[in-house]
């Protein structure tokens, strides 16, 4: 049987927004690479079509050459409208084709899915990997058959049936690691603070979040985190440096240093098989100890991702992070001392957060000094956004306005206007400091830097135009109201 999976075409532009763009980049579909490598090793003739590296074109004429029994596609919220247009394409083109959608906005809404997509034929919830399985294995009984767990699926006759959930992988080390060849893996290349070294490419060595953030989505992948052995992530650390070169890892676990003795592990392993790549990956404030942080340099690390969210205690209470302002502060000084480069993510329109808070966590940034920090509107997902009108104003529930990038929440503590100023204020004061732009000039040592630098001065002058745009906009407005 032949399965095409696909990630629906969406541009740099569509997934951030106009200025973001020119630093943003793609990594390879991790998920979709580790559903294709199981059901290829049931005996399935599989291809994956990534449409952050293909155009909408590429990814039809792909599918009719191939000429699949199914199709299934994955989207986050933002490529929902997309995963939209896709299925409908898709049965147009071929009435008799298996369409079953998954991934993260499917995890959300999951059965509804059937109801707003007519084109789909079954949509997954959850880990992809055995309910794929089980669902290539039925589809020619589906008819007859009960119901497959973490699916829901259409008849013939039209009626619907729902699965109920399926439990989590425990033993995760029972995958396969992800089959790289799917893809052309050396050509991609991540966001401009994410890497130092071509190719980069990413890699997953846990599942799951412990944590309780009310603005995430918890639980999609279950309860708890599951690890995968240390044996195992060196494993693939070693295919992807040995078949394609890879000199840098970005590991995409929510919070890679979670287990402090499994860190360890890793880094001494890495050490001693004088394994010859750089990695990045993410950290909490209240996860990791000068000790673990020396080591990680040592095996490596030359940079960590944290969530910071705000530097405001308030704030940070509100949206349940369980860390404090005085813990970040620490962190941040422990990671630079070991020679780690920092990057730190900020969100603005928390709930009751004020103009005022806003411009204090702008200011305390500055402090804070991280080497690369990321700016936010706050987009509400979870319990946060099930509770928003509480809080604030959803202003759109267009899923593609999801995209982290664009206003979509207001709180009631702030206008529209204010967390507008705020977003394009951050990028300006932080990136435009004397001291930011001598950093960056120092980092400058290959024509590699060289480009990453002269595409963030251009987003810059992005950010700087659009606040004078809308400046002028407002005088133009009062101007003409006659005020």
């Amino acid at each position: 049987m032949k399965i095409a999976l696909v990630l629906p075409p969406i541009t740099l532009q569509e997934r951030y927004n106009k200025a973001i763009e020119y630093v943003a980049g793609s990594l390879p579909p991790l998920g979709l690479l580790s559903i294709g490598t199981v059901l290829r090793n049931t005996g399935k003739d599989v291809i994956v079509l990534d449409g952050s590296v293909r155009s909408f074109d590429e990814i039809m004429v792909e599918i009719g050459k191939f000429n699949p029994a199914i199709v299934g596609i994955t989207a986050m919220t933002l490529m929902w409208p997309k995963a939209k247009l896709l299925s409908k394409k898709l049965k147009e083109n071929w009435p008799d084709l298996n369409i079953i959608i998954g991934g993260v906005h499917a995890s959300i809404i999951r059965e509804r899915a059937l109801l707003e997509i007519p084109y789909i034929d079954a949509v997954a919830w959850g880990e992809g990997e055995s309910s794929m399985i089980e669902y290539v294995e039925g589809l020619h009984n589906l008819d007859s058959i009960g119901s497959i767990a973490g699916v829901a699926f259409r008849r013939k006759d039209g009626s619907i049936v729902i699965g109920q959930d399926r439990d989590p992988i425990r033993n995760i080390d029972l995958l396969p690691i992800p089959d790289r060849r799917f893809i052309p893996v050396t050509k991609y290349v991540a966001a401009f603070e994410q890497y130092k070294k071509l190719p980069v490419t990413n890699m997953v060595t846990t599942r799951g979040c412990p944590f309780k953030c009310i603005f995430c989505l918890p639980n999609l992948l279950g309860n708890g985190v599951r690890y995968r052995s240390i044996d195992k992530v060196i494993e693939e650390i070693e295919y992807l440096l040995n078949e394609f070169g890879i000199k840098d890892i970005a590991f995409w676990d929510d919070t890679f240093t979670l287990n402090k003795k499994r860190v360890f592990g890793i880094c001494n392993r890495i050490i001693e098989k004088k394994l010859n790549f750089i990695w990045s990956a993410q950290a909490r404030a209240d996860c990791v100890t000068q000790e673990m942080l020396n080591i990680m340099a040592r095996a490596g690390c030359w940079k960590l991702f944290y969530g910071v969210e705000s530097l405001v205690q308030k704030n940070l209470d509100t949206l349940k992070k369980g860390e404090t302002v005085e813990q970040i502060f620490q962190t941040i000084k422990w990671t630079k001392k070991a020679g780690i480069e920092v990057e730190a993510s900020i969100i603005f329109g928390i709930p009751g957060e004020t103009y005022q808070e806003g411009l204090e966590t702008i200011k305390l940034t500055k402090k804070l000094d991280p080497d690369y920090a990321k700016f936010f509107p706050l987009s509400p997902y979870g319990k946060l956004l099930q509770e928003a009108e509480k809080y604030g104003t959803i202003l759109s529930n267009g899923e593609e306005n999801f995209s982290g990038n664009k206003i979509t929440f207001v709180p009631f503590s702030m206008t529209k206007e204010e967390l507008q100023k705020l977003y394009h204020m951050a990028y300006r004061k932080f990136y435009l400091r004397p001291k930011m732009i001598f950093r960056r000039l120092k980092k400058i040592g290959s024509l590699l830097e060289l480009k990453k630098s002269t595409k963030g001065l251009l987003v810059l002058v992005i950010f700087i135009f659009e606040e004078l745009r809308s400046r002028f906009k407002k005088s133009d407005k009062l101007l003409s109201d006659g005020i």
